[in-house]
């Protein structure tokens, strides 16, 4: 079981199987932020793809929910597909969903009311805490 936190960069697919199971499926990218202390600023590291399949209630919660570009966590379970192409050994990962959710800590607007820009944990101890 792992968690991704990443950005669904495909249109959702959704289809009714023969036996009335629904599946919904998307693609998302996940990419690696790091603090580069030489330059004294945060940069980008490797980006992980991966396909994502969801089923029954859960496909169609998805296909009503999400979008292209939406900010996502989904949980589930890693698959590893192994095959060659064009004499090279690949590998292609996905993830059977058990939970997807959108990430509100990266959500600009939800309707037309805007959201609070999340804060610096630095900054966050500036906030007083009502009681």
């Amino acid at each position: 079981m792992i968690t991704v936190v990443g950005t669904v960069v495909s249109e959702i697919t959704y289809k009714h199987g023969e036996d009335g199971r629904t599946n919904a499926f998307f693609r998302i990218n996940s990419t690696e932020r790091r603090y580069n202390t030489a330059l004294g600023d945060w940069e980008d590291g490797e980006t992980l793809w991966l396909g994502v399949s969801c089923w029954r209630k859960l496909a169609d919660s998805v296909k009503t929910t999400l979008s292209k570009g939406d900010p996502v966590i989904v949980q589930g379970k890693l698959r590893i597909r192994h095959y060659e192409k064009d004499d090279v050994k690949r590998q292609a990962f996905s993830l059977d969903a058990l939970h997807v959710g959108l990430d509100l800590s990266r959500v600009q607007s939800l309707g037309s009311a805007p959201l609070v820009e999340p804060r610096a944990a630095e900054d966050l101890a500036e906030v007083p805490v009502p009681f």
